[in-house]
């Protein structure tokens, strides 16, 4: 059978010709993904070692971020939605989510509550009201009470926040994220938004230059989620993954399945009502 070039392969986005909306086939997501990304220019507020989109000397040579022309990221919602609907075959595979993601950090975005109620309101009248919106974030911007209603409107019309966590320390933390972000402020931010609505907690392990995160570290870790449910955090699911493309930065490898399964049973037993799962 010949390939379907609107479905792409794992990883891989399609849609190059966008400015805002991508479709790529997500792990995590479970299939295909239609990705929002908010910041083009590359201007992400974290610097992590891992990163697959944002080269660090580009990041240096940037002073701000332009503005998202909010009715052309809607415009091409409705498009990637459309030709998503009007497949060939009587039962073509089914889109998972839409997920604000990309090259920087959504949650930081100025209007993003207004143009997250508007393309809610693109992907119902696409009768597509079932596929659920995600935010995948780093935690920086959820104390902004911006994001805070948009938690909100997540959870009344259909999504979910999507929380990274890849540290338990702090030395740790600015080692592999490099940001002027202090890891309070995401621990402070992902346990006041797990008490808000229900969410899923992003975990990124790796090599780094050969070696594998620090056993001490990853009880560190296992100890803060811990934390966030004693203090009344809701957490529905904790992934724990690592990189699927080549990165930005040397150094960096996967690490295998059966060393990211030893993390999840080092979660298990810190913390044994916290649902997880792996992603090789």
């Amino acid at each position: 059978m010949e390939h379907d070039p609107r479905v792409p392969a794992l990883h891989s986005r399609t849609r190059r010709f966008n400015r805002y909306v991508y479709l790529v086939r997500a792990r995590r997501s479970g299939g295909l993904s239609l990705g929002v990304n908010l910041d083009p220019q590359k201007t992400c507020n974290f610097d992590c070692v891992y990163c697959e989109v944002v080269d660090r000397r580009e990041m240096e040579q940037k002073t701000g971020r332009p503005p998202i022309d909010a009715e052309e990221v809607a415009a091409e919602l409705t498009a990637e939605l459309r030709l998503l609907r009007d497949r060939p075959g009587a039962e073509p595979e089914p889109l998972r989510d839409v997920a604000f993601a990309g090259d920087g950090e959504p949650s930081t975005f100025p209007g993003f509550l207004p143009l997250a109620r508007r393309l809610f309101d693109v992907r119902d009248a696409e009768r597509f009201r079932h596929v659920p919106f995600v935010l995948i974030t780093n935690g920086s911007g959820l104390d902004r009470a911006e994001m805070r209603e948009a938690h909100d409107l997540f959870a009344e019309r259909g999504g979910a926040f999507w929380v990274k966590l890849d540290a338990g320390s702090e030395a740790f933390y600015r080692a592999v994220c490099r940001t002027s972000v202090p890891f309070g402020r995401v621990l402070e931010n992902l346990a006041a938004a797990a008490r808000r609505h229900p969410v899923v907690v992003q975990a990124m392990f790796f090599r780094l230059r050969g070696e594998p995160p620090p056993r001490g570290e990853i009880a560190a870790w296992a100890g803060r989620l811990r934390d966030v449910v004693h203090a009344g955090g809701r957490v529905s699911l904790v992934q724990v993954y690592t990189v699927a493309r080549e990165t930005m930065e040397p150094g960096i490898a996967p690490l295998a399945e059966a060393e990211l399964r030893e993390i999840a049973a080092a979660l298990s037993d810190a913390a044994p009502d916290l649902p997880v799962a792996v992603y090789g």
